[in-house]
């Protein structure tokens, strides 16, 4: 079966790691986009990786633009993970911006098109106020600088930050099955929209 829309990313995107589906915590995007995509004639295929940081990233969307070498979208999500492990938030940002447009340029070189979306809240409810308050913080600054990068190179970008509440999220970081239809519900607007301009 040909594969038309690759989805790459962490756990926002899937569990790939960690066994068969029926294992797997929580549901995610790509299999709701895949449902909205039917219209549109495309297949999805869930390339995400539980735990991975966007410096695994560029590595992974060479390996699926082998594996898929007639994709003509990828939706690319790293960053939660980048940003929860490494203390410095300006150059950890940079780093996750660094990595994603290595891969953009990658897709771009293939003749695809690359699109990506933010970093999403945190269940800032089960934080204590003072977490939930520098999570929220780092994450608006590193979307910030992840909408100036898309906007200075015509990529485009779904905002799913602003959609997401804390109950769309099954834990403290993961979208449960309602999340995870709005991620998909975003990344198919931009989809439709970067798809009827092709």
């Amino acid at each position: 079966m040909a594969v038309d829309v690759v989805c790459a990313g962490d756990s926002i995107t899937g569990w790939n790691n960690f066994g068969p589906v029926e294992f797997w915590p929580y549901p995610t995007y790509p299999g709701f986009l895949q449902k909205m995509c039917r219209p549109l004639d495309l297949t999805v295929a869930d390339g995400g990786i539980a735990g991975e940081v966007s410096d695994n990233g560029p590595g992974h969307v060479d390996r699926y633009l082998d594996l898929f070498p007639n994709a003509r979208y990828f939706i690319i999500g790293f960053g939660t993970n980048d940003l929860g492990t490494w203390p410095d938030l300006q150059s950890t940002s940079r780093r996750i911006i660094q990595n994603l447009d290595a891969m953009v340029r990658a897709v771009a070189d293939r003749g695809a098109q690359a699109m990506l979306f933010d970093v999403p809240y945190a269940n800032e409810s089960m934080f204590p106020s003072h977490v939930a308050e520098d999570t929220h913080r780092r994450r608006d600054y590193h979307n910030r600088r992840l909408g100036e990068y898309c906007r200075e190179n015509d990529v485009a970008l779904a905002d799913i930050r602003a959609r997401l509440r804390d109950e769309h999220l099954g834990d403290e970081l993961h979208p449960n099955a309602e999340g995870a239809k709005i991620i998909a519900a975003e990344v198919f607007a931009v989809l439709s929209r970067v798809h009827g301009e092709a």
